[in-house]
């Protein structure tokens, strides 16, 4: 069920069956009429439900020409100076929709959080000193294993492997975490792009005998203070469409919201929305 991470035309694919979807990470440059109708082919003969492209301003045309639509902007995403955009092409029109109960709640989640948005100086709060917050380093890595292991069901990387986190470790990837008395109980995976000066929070996993504290607060606010160390320009993160905590965190540190990507990550069994939250 792991996916595929592939060189296709000068771009990077991520594609596989735990979401069910085709993932443009990095498009290519030149040659795109050609490099569109290969993906979708690809994405065909998988059966995905979607593909979805995270894209410079100057590629939209081709993406929308060929389907796709517009789920959400980055301003700066690319050098700090070019936009970039999450577009969608839905391969199964079914995979588009959402009930009006859930479209409810993700609406009421965006309000309740940009209600909720502060400047990072106006939303520091001191650690309380029985918690330490740190850069994880390759001695923490069975600890890191052993807390996504109790996180999560389900994963299309294998993040609870230690020998995998050891190679993110070497390619441009940073690990946060949050300590208890020695226990890690709050972690963060960061993918460090300096090509285009931008930094991806792509995971933060909370100890499930410490949910409900809040405590992922303090791992996003020492990783906006040393953001700033490694000269990226753009800090964003895609966040579970209806967690009412996760969302209002990133808003009080100061991030803006970029738009919602529909029914685009398979979470605990279930398909969930992901918001798009960004600071520079």
């Amino acid at each position: 069920m792991l996916d595929t991470i592939e060189e296709l035309e000068g771009s990077l694919v991520q594609h596989g069956e735990t979401h069910n979807r085709l993932y443009v990470k990095e498009c290519p440059e030149h040659n795109l009429n050609a490099f569109i109708p290969k993906i979708k082919a690809l994405a065909q003969q998988n059966k995905y439900d979607k593909i979805l492209g995270k894209i410079p301003e100057d590629a939209i045309s081709f993406f929308e020409t060929n389907g796709y639509t517009i789920e959400a902007k980055i301003p700066g995403l690319y050098h700090g100076e070019i936009n970039g955009y999450f577009l969608a092409d839905y391969l199964n029109k079914k995979r588009l929709h959402n009930d009006e109960r859930a479209l409810k709640t993700i609406e009421s989640v965006k309000t309740i959080a940009q209600a909720a948005k502060s400047t990072a100086e106006e939303g520091f709060m001191n650690l309380p000193s029985r918690y330490e917050v740190r850069i994880l380093s390759k001695k923490d890595l069975t600890a890191l294993a052993k807390l996504h292991q109790r996180v999560f069901t389900s994963y299309d990387v294998p993040i609870d492997d230690v020998a995998y986190l050891t190679k993110l470790l070497k390619k441009n990837h940073q690990f946060y975490g949050l300590f208890n008395e020695g226990e890690l109980i709050v972690s963060a995976i960061l993918q460090i792009n300096v090509k285009q000066s931008n930094i991806e929070i792509v995971d933060i996993a909370t100890h499930p005998n410490y949910r409900g504290q809040n405590l992922s607060y303090y791992v996003l606010q020492e990783i906006k203070q040393k953001s700033n160390e490694l000269g990226c320009k753009t800090l964003f993160s895609l966040v579970r469409a209806t967690s009412y905590g996760l969302n209002i965190t990133f808003s009080k540190h100061g991030f803006r919201l970029g738009g919602t990507l529909y029914n685009n990550t398979m979470i605990a069994n279930r398909l969930e929305s992901m918001n798009v939250w960004y600071c520079n």
